[in-house]
């Protein structure tokens, strides 16, 4: 049986007790459960409720859960956190610099995002002077959600390691937190790319690009032979034409652009290679990556290390198609277990795709597969 208490302090801060207490008691404020030692004695960071900048304003205040790391410390984890996660979360980060992110707050105290689609209106009237009268349209509206889950791995010290640290006045050892934000980052990506299986809970799921049900397919043709040599019979060009269509359908479905192409990494060595337009032994100044962004609307071509071999996803890059929810991004927690003698920490957050089709099922993506490569001819 375990006994919880509470130590009243200025600011209504919990004294002890567990993770989740604390966290509830603080609006789920991942920073309750940050304590550090500054001149002595323990504070945390607690939102002020105001904002500067667009960004919350913080302050530390005084509390009675033990802390075992220096200010200093927290800040190399952090570092060493975001320094390993950033390479790794590359789709991810250019759905948000695309301007695509959604910030949802408090969202560690939610389980679940709900939101409505809703179908097309009708045309716009053309009158002289506005008299006749238009068509009142009254869209049609369901409701879908989408799972908020945690994305995490932990680690730990013991006591006596920091105690090392400190006699020994070196810093902690920070590779086993960039090792942990490197998972987190990388099942981001995953996630969002749809190479891992789609999360559910309850009546909603998290998909991601290629196994969101309402994507469109399309198969490539195969620019290898199923030895590995290159299918003599393939040319840059074809690959082009098959971009195009793949344009035409997404058109076709009303999602116009602008697209980026997400190409696993077997395509650079075509897509590096020098464009051919057919004629023997004549090549162009440019390489077929360079003549795909020729192409009107076709913003980037990206390869994602992620993706398995002969995978191409056109995406168009609109709040319409998808959405990068930031419910918590990446960050450190920590607590204590065995009489403090050990330190436990978990990387985590709440960073997920939300995947986005009309009331009719249109939708801006298309997954498209090499098909199976040809035998050589003898």
């Amino acid at each position: 049986m375990a006994i919880e208490y509470m130590v009243a302090s200025q600011d209504s801060m919990s004294g002890s007790g567990d993770v989740a207490t604390r966290l509830l008691q603080n609006g789920f404020d991942p920073r309750c459960i940050r304590p550090f030692v500054y001149k002595g004695k323990s504070y945390i960071s607690k939102h002020t409720g105001q904002y500067k900048d667009n960004k919350p304003v913080y302050r530390n205040v005084p509390t009675q859960n033990a802390a075992t790391l220096r200010k200093d410390d927290w800040i190399m984890i952090d570092q060493a956190v975001v320094t390993a996660a950033r390479p790794r979360l590359r789709f991810f980060n250019e759905l948000r610099a695309a301007g695509l992110n959604v910030n949802l707050p408090n969202a560690l105290g939610k389980t679940v995002w709900q939101y409505e689609r809703q179908s097309n209106l009708t045309g716009a009237t053309v009158s002289m002077d506005g008299l006749r009268k238009g068509d009142a349209d009254r869209p049609m509206y369901d409701m879908d959600q989408m799972p908020l889950p945690l994305i995490h791995k932990d680690f730990s010290f013991s006591a006596r390691q920091i105690a090392v640290s400190r006699n020994s006045n070196m810093p902690i050892d920070t590779s086993t937190a960039a090792g942990a934000a490197q998972m987190v980052a990388e099942e981001v990506e995953k996630l969002s790319l749809g190479v891992s299986d789609s999360y559910t809970y309850g009546s909603g799921r998290v998909y991601g690009v290629m196994n969101y049900p309402n994507r469109l397919t399309k198969v490539f043709t195969n620019p290898w032979y199923n030895d590995g040599t290159r299918n003599t019979s393939w040319t840059p060009g074809i690959l082009q034409k098959e971009i195009l269509d793949a344009r035409r359908a997404l058109m076709d479905r009303y999602h116009y652009g602008p697209f980026n192409i997400y190409v696993s990494p077997d395509f650079d060595e075509v897509l590096d290679d020098d464009y051919n337009i057919g004629t023997a032994g004549v090549y162009s100044s440019i390489t077929l990556r360079e003549r795909l962004l020729k192409i009107e609307m076709v913003h980037s071509i990206r390869t994602c290390e992620f993706l398995p071999r002969g995978v191409l996803v056109m995406l168009e890059m609109s709040q319409s198609t998808i959405q990068a929810v930031t419910g918590m991004d990446i960050t450190t927690v920590q607590w204590h277990t065995e009489g403090g003698f050990e330190i436990h920490f978990k990387v985590l957050c709440i960073l997920l795709p939300r995947l986005k089709s009309d009331y009719y099922g249109n939708c801006g993506i298309l997954h498209g597969a090499l098909a199976p490569a040809a035998t050589p001819p003898a």
